[in-house]
């Protein structure tokens, strides 16, 4: 999930990790510079849950996103968006690396707390 700060040029980057039973078992916020647009910043995010998924060992994962045009870049494997595209790249190479993985469209409301942990990295404390 992703947040902008435009004052600020920034945005904010948060992930929640939950297991099959729905806890949850890791969390990040981080802030990093503005990029070109909110999908960018939403693509940016994906990548950024592919690679902390890796960092906690987890090779099964299903990835939820509420930005829909992200979310069907990733389901159909396209790198032909000219602003994020290459960041798609980057997650599904990252992603491949996985036993099982899958990405899903949800809706904000779904992922309320990664956009509590993007918008809280404004803040400068990375969790």
């Amino acid at each position: 999930m992703g947040a902008i700060f435009n004052e600020m040029g920034a945005a904010g980057l948060g992930v929640v990790i939950r297991d099959s039973k729905g806890i949850v078992i890791g969390a990040l916020a981080e802030q990093i510079p503005l990029p070109n647009s909110v999908a960018t910043v939403e693509a940016l995010a994906c990548r950024r849950a592919v690679f902390f998924a890796k960092e906690m060992s987890i090779f099964e994962a299903t990835f939820e996103r509420d930005a829909e045009i992200v979310t069907n870049a990733l389901k159909d494997g396209g790198s032909n968006h000219p602003k994020f595209g290459h960041v798609i790249n980057d997650s599904l190479v990252l992603a491949s690396d996985f036993c099982f993985y899958s990405f899903s469209h949800v809706k904000r409301l779904g992922n309320s707390i990664a956009h509590f942990l993007a918008r809280k990295s404004k803040s400068g404390n990375e969790l």
